[in-house]
């Protein structure tokens, strides 16, 4: 069998994109069997993601990318969304720009532009908004009014897209230290009192208890101290973790 026939399988890829979607698992999608190679890269690398075995899920798809012949805009696409739970924004931006690439009629710029501002490259959310502009010049991206306010902030407390990123992993990376689901509705804002201003990061994470939330808390200060981040981009970057029912 084909990887170009396997692949247009509809009932296939409805179901393993409505999991990855969803957040869902479906037993039918991860049990899936097939004789074609990128089918069962596709199965593995999915199943990797909800078992939360990130190297799993990278080499699969890696590999399923390589040896696809039909909707590679689509599995990139996929990639991306599995990457996201573990805070991977960075990498499924520039899949999402792969993707967008690949197959420009289908508006995949959007999810580019939010990944790479969940990521904290605000610099890079507005560079790309441009694009945004003169492709879709009657739709406002989510991130069009507020990504130059932060933009201008960064530049005032000279933090750099690297500088939040990095920051950003590390308060991600303790959150794969747990075993903890998090949603992509990540709350962004640039409040302000009389004295300051400064970003806050909001992490919703699924059903989580105020006692594991005051324990992240903890481990997230002793961590950034740990991890020697400016002392200037620690007093403007608020993380907080929020909980999040189903």
């Amino acid at each position: 069998m084909s990887s170009q026939f396997a692949i247009q399988s509809p009932a296939f890829f409805e179901q393993i994109t409505q999991s990855i979607m969803s957040g869902n698992v479906n037993p039918l999608m991860l049990n899936h069997y097939s004789s074609d190679e990128c089918d069962t890269y596709l199965t593995q690398g999915t199943r990797a993601r909800f078992e939360g075995n990130i190297q799993a899920l990278q080499a699969n798809y890696e590999q399923a990318i390589v040896v696809s012949t039909a909707k590679h805009a689509h599995i990139l696409m996929l990639y991306a969304n599995c990457l996201t739970p573990f805070g991977r924004f960075s990498q499924a931006a520039q899949l999402m720009l792969q993707a967008d690439d690949a197959s420009p009629k289908i508006n995949y710029l959007n999810d580019a532009i939010y990944f790479y501002g969940l990521a904290g490259r605000f610099h890079q959310v507005v560079e790309l908004l441009r694009n945004w502009e003169e492709r879709y010049p009657n739709d406002q991206h989510q991130f069009s009014q507020l990504a130059p306010k932060i933009m201008t902030f960064m530049d005032e407390k000279k933090v750099s897209d690297t500088d939040l990123a990095g920051l950003i992993n590390s308060v991600f990376s303790l959150l794969n230290q747990h075993p903890l689901a998090i949603s992509q509705n990540i709350i962004i804002t640039l409040p302000e009192d009389e004295e300051s201003q400064w970003l806050h990061y909001g992490i919703p994470v699924f059903d989580l208890s105020v006692e594991n939330m005051v324990m992240l808390d903890f481990e997230l200060a002793d961590k950034l101290v740990d991890e020697n981040f400016p002392t200037h981009l620690m007093g403007y970057f608020v993380p907080s973790f929020e909980s999040y029912l189903k």
